[in-house]
């Protein structure tokens, strides 16, 4: 007779998902996962053949999760430049919110942990082929300049939109002393604030529009700019 599962599976997922960020999946233990699970170790041999195999159903859950949320964002679009501007702006947002864990994945791939190492060979092209498609769109419809080659845009778009988010992550690994501490509690915010997402991702169309665009292209850019002088103009009340 089987046994009903409980949920146990997926507790375990989740309970993984939670030390992650700590641990890398190299450092992942089984113990340490069943005992934040608050399930019997054994349960492991019961839902999964082994740690390889936990390891990728932990990394597939969390892809996943991200994949579909960044599907339906761009979706909801409704011409190319709006489609690319939701996706980045869903990729640079999940990436703040898991900045921990991702800084983790990181690691064990830069230490060649092979379990890590093919999930992202295997899974991290899907994103990015979408992603591609839709700076080829923004191309194609004269939003972005023609002169500048396809794979120099998206690096340019993955720095200014996603950079930033690492940078946050490697900072609160930083033990600085106290009278500089400070820094910590202005710039994090700063960086990985919705608005500062914002006004990353109409700097970044910015710079990549033609030298002369066309009159639909120029008055979003004008709108841009206005937002973004708002956002500077609400950050700097903030401040003071």
């Amino acid at each position: 007779m089987t046994r009903p599962s409980q949920n146990t599976d997926r507790r375990l997922i989740q309970a993984a998902i939670a030390l992650v960020p700590e641990t890398g999946f190299a450092g992942l233990k089984l113990r340490q996962v069943a005992q934040k699970a608050g399930v019997n170790l054994g349960m492991f041999n019961y839902h999964f053949k082994n740690k390889a195999e936990f390891s990728r159903r932990v990394m597939e859950e969390f892809y996943e999760r991200f994949y579909s949320r960044l599907t339906l964002e761009t979706a909801k679009g409704h011409d190319p430049e709006e489609q690319l501007r939701n996706a980045l702006a869903t990729l640079a947002k999940y990436i703040r919110e898991n900045r921990k864990l991702l800084l983790a994945l990181g690691r064990d791939v830069l230490d060649n942990h092979q379990p890590t190492v093919r999930f992202v060979e295997d899974n991290f092209h899907r994103h990015i082929i979408m992603l591609l498609d839709l700076i080829k769109r923004n191309k194609q419809t004269g939003r972005f300049s023609k002169n500048v080659p396809l794979p120099i845009m998206a690096a340019f778009l993955a720095v200014s939109l996603v950079g930033p988010n690492f940078i946050a992550a490697v900072l609160e690994q930083i033990k600085l002393k106290p009278q500089y501490d400070w820094l910590k509690k202005i710039i994090i915010p700063l960086m990985l604030s919705d608005r500062a997402i914002g006004m990353r991702l109409d700097l970044a169309f910015k710079g990549l529009a033609p030298d002369e665009p066309s009159a639909a292209v120029r008055k979003k850019i004008r709108r841009a700019e206005s937002a973004s002088k708002e956002t500077v103009s609400q950050l700097s009340q903030r401040e003071e």
